[in-house]
């Protein structure tokens, strides 16, 4: 961790740079800038953890014939109409394959800009770090995320315990009970169990906010086992990402979008969706006159279109009670 004269310094260094009128000198301070922001990006965003962004090039959009608005055709798996047994010299049944297509658009998505007098750059008294990841960062990633999260409870639904025309499934079950290990395991057979035949689908993946991972804290080691509850001891409750089931862990302190006692499930992202990213979290640096304004923007875009690999357990036991 730096020490107090080593951040002064970086404020320093970063002032001297934006107020050099080098043009070198201001394209180093912003690559550096957009360097700390991807990093940031990517560690604060639980969607990318769930679905792994692919970065777009100028040949993979759709030329649209009414909108100039970047588009992507996701292309979607059919399934296998299945095998037929007939009897000897007998002609197997003709079908026209094929498969579905949908759109998906590229939008950005940008902070607020934040101005200030070039002068005060030096007079920060908190860390550079501090002040980009919880005024700038802050709001791109929960608006990221929240459109994740719209699309994902769109597929499983609203209300507990009912079905989904689409795959006439249950794909949001209600239990009355704590995180315990028994209802735990008990949610793994919700995947592979959705859909109107076998889907050959697993939950690879679970996302729960962070009050919610803290129940694992109360499991016994013969529960948990030994390597999971160890890890957890050692290196904390947030760190934790894997090493029960074959699962990855993925936790969020976004309790507005993932709230206490839900838990979800997902199986192999590639049978889910697709998440596509054409800018990268990008900080854009303008001076003018004696002030300076920074701004953050990406643009990205992806959909989710194979329900039955989506599953959403809500541990009523875990939710806070309000007296």
């Amino acid at each position: 961790m730096a020490t107090l004269t080593q951040e002064r310094q970086l404020r320093n260094t970063l002032a001297e740079k934006l107020t050099s009128g080098n043009e070198t000198m201001r394209k180093e301070a912003s690559a550096s800038l957009d360097k700390f922001i991807r990093q940031s990006f990517k560690e604060q965003s639980f969607a990318d953890k769930i679905m792994e962004p692919q970065k777009l090039t100028v040949d993979d959009f759709y030329r649209h014939l009414t909108s100039d608005k970047l588009w992507v055709m996701l292309e979607i798996e059919p399934e296998c109409p299945g095998v037929v047994e007939m009897a000897y010299n007998t002609p197997a049944p003709i079908m026209t394959f094929g498969a579905k297509r949908t759109l998906t658009s590229i939008d950005r998505i940008k902070s607020v800009r934040m101005k200030k007098e070039v002068n005060e750059l030096i007079t920060w008294s908190v860390s550079l770090r501090d002040i980009q990841a919880d005024f700038q960062l802050k709001e791109v990633l929960i608006r990221f995320d929240t459109r994740f999260m719209a699309a994902i409870n769109a597929c499983v639904g609203t209300t507990p315990n009912k079905r989904m025309e689409a795959t006439g499934s249950i794909h949001y079950r209600q239990i009355h009970d704590g995180l315990t290990r028994n209802a735990f395991a008990e949610s793994l057979k919700y995947i592979p169990r959705l859909g109107r035949r076998d889907n050959g689908l697993n939950s690879k993946t679970v996302l729960m906010n962070s009050v919610t991972f803290k129940e694992f804290a109360k499991w016994p080691v013969l529960e948990a086992g030994e390597n999971f509850t160890t890890d957890i001891m050692k290196n904390g409750l947030q760190v934790v990402e894997s090493g029960m089931y074959g699962l990855k862990f993925v936790q969020t302190i976004k309790r507005g979008l993932v709230r206490d006692g839900e838990v979800y499930h997902f199986g192999d992202p590639d049978f889910i969706g697709r998440s596509y990213v054409w800018v990268e979290p990008t900080m854009i640096i303008k001076q003018h006159d004696h002030t300076v304004e920074f701004s953050v923007f990406t643009e990205r875009g992806g959909g989710v279109f194979v329900f039955i690999g989506l599953a959403k357990v809500e541990y009523a036991g875990v939710k806070e009670i309000w007296n």
